[in-house]
């Protein structure tokens, strides 16, 4: 156990760390010496890849976690010969081959209408199309490398290497190419090749802790294990299909509906990041809640998954409420500090929007554990193929109207009806949803302060109006919750920490 919590320890630092380098690098790095097109570029070349990646894993990310431990041999005392686990990393090993495989001559095969859908508008990427062949292989394998060391107990490095060492080797290659060192071509080479030598440091990694061979034990993988494995996997391929077609549907259908085109694409990414620290928080509030709403679920005790949702929900859409106001209320602020800022405030409403569409996935996505961990876990791909099919409605229609806007708008809607759906579903099977007289009076609270930001002084300084606007905002948020007890908890613990600190004192 010891192990487990200084591998989290240290995992959430560097998730922190490599946060805070991700920030300098979208926001003053890449708008400074990037365009929006050659932004846009990069994005669509990566979400290529990592669409075809997901889809080559065929579903067996979930499968890793679910099968080692069928697989699982005691570690021997001898560093030199760690064990082999039956051959579990062969195999997982075969399956990413052939899916890879399978995945890049369907991709070859279908060159031909994905360049007609972009030829109109994002011809550029019509160029550097093949190039996204390496980069899927390079994600794909660097993610089995990844989960694997995660079956053995380390967390830390993996994720150093993918939080850390990316993101600094990313910064030199957009260094590079600003002092006009390199080309475009080059530079996308260079961006290629760095997603190569993290997914080679994490081998060498994952060579120093586990077994990498080829042995495989045949006798081992019964029958009925192959059954297990090809049903459970199944289920997941076609899940993780829609899911991860869903989540980037948006990139993708701007770059070649919007008369912007990669450049449109590049607005819509550095909004999308902007939107995208509502959520960051989440995260973590996840990771720690999802057992415990495992074990209730396990026990059938409905009761304490119903309050644990509403807990949950109540905190999260709090802390994310309260990050969407400070964004919206400098959003201003924010694009004139950004360089090149005036590039990007077509953006503006697409911050908005897509933060909206932050708050209803964090008010609402605890209860994905819930399903999952029920005996209805199947609904996760009604729920796919719900969320897929109005993603893709919408952004056509919606894309050719209003442009990025339009996309923004129309994730917003995707959620809405996504979530109304299984929420419907969580209500009638299993009588549990998030909804509690105290998340309606912060609804209330967050609605009355918007109308405060019209009442604000400007100061032409953006930093300084920046963090009044913030501070401002904080403490009317703060003595709101605090007078109307929204959190008792949380004001009880630090009411607590005053009144022993006024006591010592």
């Amino acid at each position: 156990m010891g192990q487990v919590v200084a591998q989290s320890v240290k995992g959430t630092i560097i998730s922190y760390s490599g946060a805070f380098i991700g920030f300098l690098t979208t926001f003053f790095i890449l708008t400074a010496f990037l365009s929006p097109e050659e932004i846009g570029l990069t994005r669509v070349l990566l979400e290529a890849a990592n669409l075809l990646s997901a889809l080559a894993m065929l579903g067996m990310t979930s499968s890793i976690y679910r099968f080692f431990p069928y697989f699982k041999e005691e570690q021997t005392h001898s560093r030199e010969k760690p064990p082999k686990h039956h051959g579990f990393f062969y195999y997982i090993m075969k399956v990413a081959l052939c899916g890879g495989l399978l995945i890049t001559l369907i991709y070859i095969l279908l060159s031909h209408p994905i360049g007609l859908f972009f030829s109109k508008n994002s011809a550029l990427f019509l160029d550097y199309y093949y190039s996204v062949i390496p980069l899927t292989f390079f994600l794909l394998f660097w993610l089995v490398f990844e989960v694997y060391a995660v079956q053995m107990m380390r967390l830390a490095v993996p994720k150093f290497i993918r939080e850390v060492l990316l993101r600094l080797l990313l910064i030199a290659v957009y260094l590079v190419y600003a002092f006009r060192w390199v080309d475009l071509r080059t530079m996308i080479f260079l961006f290629i090749g760095v997603y190569g030598l993290c997914m080679f440091v994490s081998f060498l990694y994952l060579r120093k802790i586990a077994y990498t061979g080829f042995y495989h034990d045949k006798s081992f993988l019964t029958p009925a294990i192959k059954s297990s494995f090809v049903k459970y996997t199944a289920l997941y391929v076609i899940a993780s299909f829609g899911s991860t077609l869903a989540s980037r549907m948006d990139l993708f259908m701007v770059s070649s509906l919007d008369t912007g085109g990669l450049y449109a694409a590049g607005v819509f990414s550095i909004a999308f990041f902007i939107a995208s620290v509502i959520e960051i928080p989440s995260r973590s509030i996840l990771s720690i809640s999802t057992p415990r709403m495992s074990e209730a679920m396990k026990d059938n005790n409905i009761v304490e998954a119903n309050r644990l949702y509403k807990q949950v929900s109540l905190y999260q859409l709090m802390i994310g409420g309260i990050l969407f106001l400070i964004i919206w209320f400098n959003i201003h602020n924010i694009f004139a500090i950004l360089p090149n800022g005036e590039n990007y405030k077509g953006g503006v409403y697409v911050v908005f929007f897509l933060g909206l569409s932050k708050l209803v996935d964090v008010t609402f996505n605890y209860s994905h554990p819930i399903v999952s961990c029920s005996k209805y876990y199947h609904w996760n791909l009604y729920y796919t193929g719900i969320v897929t099919a109005i993603s893709i409605i919408l952004n056509i229609w919606f894309i050719s109207r209003w442009g990025i806007t339009g996309a923004a708008v129309a994730t917003l809607i995707t959620m809405l009806c996504g979530y109304g759906f299984q929420q419907l579903l969580l209500l009638r099977y299993l009588k549990i949803h998030p909804f509690s007289p105290a998340l309606f009076k912060l609804l209330v609270v967050f609605l009355g302060l918007i109308g405060v930001n019209p009442l604000l002084p400007c100061i032409a300084n953006p930093w300084l109006d920046l963090l009044l606007r913030s501070l401002i905002l904080l403490t009317i948020a703060f003595s709101g919750l605090y007078f109307l007890r929204l959190t008792p908890e949380v004001f009880d613990i630090l009411g607590g920490k005053l009144r022993h600190k006024k006591t010592v004192d």
